[in-house]
C-alpha cells in the first residue's frame, strides 16, 4: 500500500523554504508570505514508472500499439523509432526503458507497467507491480494514462443502459482514479497525469455514427463517446490535488480537438480520419510494411480507429515533456 503521508508535499515545501532563506538574507523575510521568487532547482528524476493502457505500452520485445519501425534493411523491430509518448518524456531526462535498450545500457531506470486493455480500476495492480521494484521516492516520475478502455467498455453497454447512467458510472471511475493519483503523488514522486483520449473525434466515433445513426435531433454516437470522455476527465480533474506542484496535467483529449480541421494542416496533419494499419495487421503487429496505401506516418493521426499513430504520439510526447520540465515539481 502506498503511504498517505506528505512526502510529495515536502519536495516543494523545502524549495519554498530555501527561497525564503535567500530572501531573509537580504532583509526581506516578510516577502516570503506572498511567495518566493528564489531559484527552483530543476527537476531531474532518477527513475521513471509508467502506468496505463496500450497508449503508453512498450512490450518486452520493444513493440508498441501503434506503427512499429524496423532497423534499416532488416525485419528487426527498432524500438527507438516511432516512439510512444513516454519514451519522449524519458529521453529528456536521459532515462532508458528496460523494454527498449538497444545499446545494452547497464542501468535501465525507466520501466513500463502499462498493459493492453487496462482500465482505470487496474491502476491498483499496476501500482503494486511498480512498488515491488522499489518504493516511490522524490527522485522519480510516474506517468499515469487511463480512460480509453473505460470509455469503450461502458459505451458497449448503450443503449441497454441510459446515457446518464453510463456517464455517472464513468465519472465515478475518474474520481476513483484521481484518488489513486493523489496517493501516488503524496508518496513522493512527481506525477505526470494524462486525461483520457476523446474517441468521439477518433475514426471510431465517425464510424459508429455512420453505422448506428440516431433519430434526428438525438445525440450522435460520436457525441456520446465524447460525452463519456468528458465525464471521466471531469471526475479526474475535480479529484486530483490541484496545487500545480505535485501533479502535472496533460490533456490528450484537448490535444486532438485543437488540431481538428481546419487547423489540422497548420499542425502538420493531413488525415485524422483514416486508420493507417491494415485490418490484417492490428497492433502490436502493425509495422511500416503493413499500412494502407498512401498512409503517411508523419501526417496521418491514427494507427487504428482508436489508437494514436506516430505523429499523434509524438505530439503528445512533446506536450508531456514540456509539462514535465516546466512544472514546478
Amino acid at each position: 500500500m502506498i503511504s498517505s503521508g506528505v512526502a510529495g508535499a515536502g519536495r516543494w515545501v523545502r524549495r519554498a523554504a530555501a527561497g525564503c532563506v535567500a530572501v531573509a538574507a537580504v532583509g526581506l523575510l516578510a516577502a516570503c508570505g506572498g511567495g518566493s521568487t528564489g531559484a527552483i532547482e530543476p527537476f531531474k528524476p532518477e527513475r521513471m514508472m509508467v502506468l496505463g493502457d496500450e497508449l503508453s505500452l512498450l512490450l518486452p520485445d520493444g513493440r508498441k500499439y501503434g506503427v512499429n519501425a524496423y532497423a534499416a534493411g532488416t525485419t528487426t523491430i527498432d524500438c527507438t523509432a516511432n516512439p510512444v509518448w513516454t519514451q519522449t518524456v524519458a529521453s529528456i531526462f536521459g532515462l532508458t526503458f528496460a523494454q527498449c535498450n538497444p545499446n545494452a545500457a547497464a542501468v535501465t531506470a525507466a520501466q513500463s507497467y502499462a498493459q493492453a486493455g487496462a482500465k482505470a480500476p487496474d491502476v491498483n495492480a499496476q501500482i503494486d507491480r511498480a512498488l515491488a521494484a522499489g518504493a516511490f521516492s522524490e527522485k522519480q516520475i510516474v506517468t499515469i494514462y487511463f480512460g480509453l478502455n473505460d470509455v469503450l467498455e461502458l459505451y458497449a453497454q448503450y443503449p441497454a443502459r441510459t446515457q446518464d447512467a453510463l456517464k455517472a458510472e464513468i465519472r465515478a471511475r475518474g474520481v476513483a482514479l484521481g484518488q489513486q493519483v493523489n496517493r501516488v503523488a503524496r508518496a513522493g514522486p512527481a506525477v505526470l497525469l494524462v486525461t483520457a483520449p476523446d474517441l468521439g473525434v477518433a475514426p471510431f466515433g465517425a464510424a459508429q455514427t455512420t453505422a448506428q445513426p440516431e433519430p434526428a435531433g438525438a445525440v450522435t454516437r460520436a457525441r456520446f463517446l465524447s460525452d463519456l470522455t468528458d465525464s471521466f476527465n471531469a471526475g479526474l480533474r475535480v479529484t486530483i490535488i490541484n496545487d500545480g506542484r505535485l501533479i502535472g496535467l496533460v490533456s490528450s483529449d484537448q490535444m486532438v480537438r485543437d488540431i481538428l480541421p481546419p487547423l489540422n494542416t497548420f499542425f502538420g496533419f493531413n488525415d485524422l480520419s483514416t486508420p493507417m494499419c491494415l485490418a490484417t495487421a492490428a497492433p502490436p503487429n502493425c509495422g511500416t510494411d503493413t499500412l494502407v496505401a498512401g498512409a503517411d506516418i508523419t501526417s496521418w493521426g491514427y494507427a487504428t480507429d482508436k489508437l494514436f499513430g506516430p505523429a499523434l504520439q509524438s505530439r503528445l510526447g512533446q506536450i508531456a515533456a514540456s509539462r514535465a520540465t516546466r512544472n514546478p515539481f
